[in-house]
């Protein structure tokens, strides 16, 4: 049975008293508590879809927001016992849908939507993906940055994966072209946009993989869009591949506010294409400059080391050393003359001391010798055979050859008897 309308059932009951002769007055609540009683039954177990505004969790649990269009605003409240089951953190601007029932809010007159469950609808539901996918790729590491290589300094190859009629090319050629005409530019016509353009990017980034002396780094991007242009940039097959590239890798997906799982699965982001042409690139014109800064710091490094040298030279040239040498080298002879004068008197005197010590040795030597002894009128005796010095007679035994030396000459002799003999 359908519920009665609102003004008609007030209106019922005001006729009835004033049928009974008595005009009935409501106060501000009964007021509120009749349409309560009428809109909360009338009002309960539906979904409604609008877009989240002034979105707050407070710290109880409880979540307080307002669900609008382009023409109307109903504030929501979702109580902690129903919010710990979402699954997603709803922002300001998403849309949603919400199932609950419309209650009354007694105190302020206010009614209100008590929110059972919540879903992101169309890009919400892609920002639901996003943000699951890019929690398990945070947990497996793809984008640590210990394992993010660094881009070469210079670079003379670059690989471009993007739609060859997009203007993210255009701007990235133009770029490279005006700060650095050297640079290669080699492009991989691959699809940015819709169903199956990951896997073209995929496939864009093995291809220069496959061929790494080609290029030294591979740009993958496209210009701005809305969360589902940019979506094939959020798949786990670009991150991965992405991640597992041998080359430096450069993400530049959208505008500088996007920001895609690509941008945090390659090895460096780029806010923009034109950006990322400028990280690969050199400015010719500032390098130039750089180098003449060098060359003239450098001159300057030299004239000032010389200018120093220089000043070191006149120095020594003003210097007494260097004016008076002729004074220096007399002050030398004359040391030189001392040391002379003290060597060859020591040297005298040590060899006079030593030629006394010599003349003693041959007094004494000339003393101890048994010529001297002959000379004054001793002799030798030898035994003839043995040469042997003959000190005692008791040695003697009879018919020993013997040999008497003496002053002018020797004699040979034979002992008659041995003076051991009685």
């Amino acid at each position: 049975m359908d519920q009665p309308d609102l003004f008609s059932y007030i209106n019922e009951e005001t006729d009835n008293d004033k049928a009974s002769g008595k005009e009935r007055i409501l106060t501000v609540l009964e007021l509120t508590q009749k349409i309560k009683s009428i809109i909360e039954p009338s009002l309960s177990e539906l979904w409604v879809e609008g877009e989240v505004s002034n979105y707050k969790k407070h710290t109880s649990g409880h979540h307080y927001f307002s669900l609008k269009d382009d023409k109307a605003v109903i504030s929501c409240v979702m109580w902690r016992s129903a919010g710990y089951r979402l699954e997603f953190t709803p922002g300001n601007g998403e849309k949603v849908k919400v199932y609950g029932n419309i209650s009354v809010y007694e105190a302020s007159g206010r009614y209100q939507i008590d929110v059972k469950k919540m879903q992101p609808v169309g890009a919400g539901e892609l920002q639901m993906l996003f943000e699951k996918l890019k929690q398990k790729l945070f947990e497996e590491g793809i984008f640590d940055s210990a394992g993010k290589k660094s881009l070469p300094y210079f670079i003379k190859n670059v690989g471009v994966v993007t739609a060859e009629t997009g203007a993210a090319f255009q701007d990235i050629r133009k770029v490279i072209r005006a700060r650095a005409p050297h640079i290669n530019i080699y492009l991989y016509n691959a699809r940015v946009q819709g169903r199956g353009a990951e896997n073209e990017i995929v496939e864009g980034i093995k291809y220069f993989n496959s061929f790494p002396n080609l290029t030294d780094v591979i740009i993958v991007g496209r210009g701005g869009g809305s969360l589902e242009d940019l979506w094939p940039f959020n798949e786990e097959c670009v991150a991965r591949a992405l991640s597992e590239s041998v080359l430096p890798t450069v993400s530049a997906v959208g505008h500088e506010i996007d920001m895609s799982i690509s941008d945090l699965a390659a090895d460096v982001r780029a806010a923009t294409p034109s950006q990322a042409a400028e990280l690969v690139s050199i400015n010719s014109r500032e390098e130039i400059y750089r180098l003449k800064q060098y060359d003239e710091r450098l001159y300057n490094q030299i004239l000032s080391y010389f200018i120093y040298q220089k000043e070191i030279v006149r120095g020594i040239e003003n210097s007494y050393a260097f004016k008076r040498p002729a004074d220096i080298i007399k002050n030398y002879h004359l040391v030189l003359d001392n040391i002379e004068d003290n060597l060859n008197y020591y040297c005298v005197s040590r060899i006079g001391n030593e030629k006394n010590r010599l003349d003693n040795f041959v007094n004494m030597l000339r003393t101890l010798d048994p010529g001297s002894v002959i000379n004054r009128g001793y002799a030798v005796i030898r035994d003839k055979n043995s040469k042997r010095i003959i000190t005692a007679s008791k040695t003697i035994k009879a018919g020993q050859k013997l040999e008497v030396g003496m002053k002018d000459g020797s004699v040979d002799v034979t002992a008659d008897q041995s003076t051991s003999d009685p």
